[in-house]
């Protein structure tokens, strides 16, 4: 009998903030070539202003890596190998999956502060795709495995920014339909 190999998936998770709208996560599930198998949105969170005053400065760090993405993860159907995310708070996500979970400095936002090798001490950076994933040290050997597996993806940022493209088309969706006018039908 001949062993079915398992298909290797690589997973994008990033949270985008919107002053207006609120938090909303995304989660782009790509197949080894880098072709979608998957796609994730929540709908946009607004903490209280109680959740901002209790949860203080811990607040970001609680809704990326503890409220929305968890809820991603747990939509998903499809099963993921490696999930890269662009926000070191998305990190602690590999404390409930059972799959390395990898930083992409390079997409990182510039106004979420500088990523460096102090604050991922027991991290190590693995080429991947033409940039450099931080993985923890249990992980790396697995990453730098499947690195070879998803060759054939030319980026590994970009991703990233197909998930925020579909955030914003999401947001202008639900201000489309948060300015139409609702019907009403009458019974004659």
């Amino acid at each position: 009998m001949a062993a079915t190999s398992v298909a290797k998936t690589i997973g994008y998770y990033t949270v985008s903030e919107d002053e207006r709208m609120g938090w909303t996560g995304g989660l782009l599930i790509l197949n080894s070539s880098g072709r979608p198998l998957e796609f994730q949105c929540t709908l946009p969170v607004r903490p209280s202003k109680a959740h901002e005053i209790l949860y203080g400065p811990t607040l970001r760090a609680h809704l990326i890596g503890e409220i929305i993405g968890e809820l991603l993860i747990k939509k998903a159907r499809t099963p993921l190998t490696l999930l890269c995310c662009d926000q070191a708070e998305a990190l602690s996500l590999e404390s409930i999956v059972d799959l390395p979970v990898v930083l992409v400095a390079e997409a990182a936002e510039p106004d979420e502060g500088p990523i460096t090798e102090e604050s991922l001490s027991g991290w190590q950076s693995v080429d991947f795709a033409g940039t450099h994933f931080w993985a923890a040290m249990e992980h790396v050997e697995t990453v730098t495995e499947m690195a070879k597996t998803f060759g054939d993806i030319p980026d590994g940022v970009e991703p990233f920014d197909r998930i925020r493209e579909a955030i914003k088309e999401a947001h202008s969706q639900i201000a489309r339909q948060q300015t139409t006018p609702q019907s009403t039908s009458q019974v004659a």
